[in-house]
């Protein structure tokens, strides 16, 4: 994963001048001397506060507080301009798009492509690491990237966007795998309405037993989950959609005739027919152990 546009490395030294800020992302900016470095963790820096406000203040702060060196803080403050513009609207913990994008990225589909920010500062963000590949997947011009003005390349050349074109990428890229997605949408569904009956069981490692999580809670928690299934699946299309429905019915078709070949064979066999029986489950061409381990599982 990516990280955003981060701050140097804080290695200060007595008589530098640094930019003194509380919060990491916003508030005021004050210039403060160094005064002295503590020697005890977590590590604590005894500094002179320079306006003529503070009238000579002097004063142990953390050192985290002190967030870049003075004379680097305009351009510091330029890049943090940037990314608090990048991000300003993006999506909360609870929206269903996110809850989707992260499905997406869970699978590693396009590891070495593109990737989506799942952090506090920078979710939702677009990293797109190959644009030629990402390019030519989605049949559209670099320019498509760098739509949103706020969009930029970064030093290494990543592509970094905001979350209106991480939700344009997102559903196009789903197209190109909508039959895997479709098939795994409905494999989440059937293990949720497992876990709603059921309950599910976390397996422990060493002296942990494991953790059991109620049916109650499992269905609660897939309340919150469901509603992103049900969306990947609208920007697979109706085609993918359809696609799978068909696979579906074929194969309880398949099963069904299976069932009554097996109970075929099985009265050949009980009424001497063996030969017959034999002959009738070569022609059938599966295994009837495999038709049995396929009605398991269904």
């Amino acid at each position: 994963m990516h990280g955003f546009e981060g701050e140097e490395e804080r290695r200060m030294e007595v008589g530098e001048r640094w930019a003194y800020r509380v919060a990491p992302h916003h508030g005021p900016v004050e210039e403060v001397d160094v005064l002295k470095i503590g020697s005890q963790r977590p590590l604590r820096i005894k500094v002179r506060f320079v306006s003529e406000e503070a009238e000579g203040r002097e004063e142990w702060v953390p050192s985290a507080r002190l967030r870049i060196r003075w004379q680097d803080k305009d351009a510091w403050l330029a890049r943090d301009k940037r990314w608090n513009e990048l991000t300003q609207d993006g999506p909360d913990t609870e929206d269903t798009a996110f809850h989707a994008i992260t499905t997406l990225y869970d699978e590693h589909l396009w590891d070495g492509v593109v990737s989506f920010g799942l952090n506090l500062r920078d979710r939702g963000v677009l990293y797109i690491e190959d644009v030629a590949a990402l390019k030519a997947l989605l049949d559209v011009p670099e320019s498509f990237f760098h739509a949103d003005p706020r969009a930029f390349s970064d030093s290494d050349g990543i592509v970094i966007a905001p979350w209106p074109t991480t939700l344009e990428v997102a559903r196009r890229l789903v197209r190109t795998q909508a039959d895997r997605l479709v098939a795994l949408m409905d494999e989440q569904d059937r293990k949720a309405q497992s876990a709603a009956i059921y309950g599910h069981y976390y397996r422990g490692r060493g002296k942990n037993s494991g953790t059991y999580i109620s049916p109650e809670t499992c269905a609660e928690t897939d309340r919150d989950f469901k509603p992103s299934r049900d969306l990947l699946r609208e920007w697979c299309g109706a085609e993918a959609a359809e696609s799978i429905e068909e696979l579906k019915a074929l194969r309880e078709e398949v099963l069904r005739i299976g069932q009554l070949m097996e109970q075929a064979i099985g009265c050949l066999r009980h009424a001497g027919q063996t030969k017959a029986a034999d002959r009738l489950e070569r022609e059938l061409g599966i295994p009837l152990e495999t038709l049995r381990q396929a009605e398991r599982d269904d």
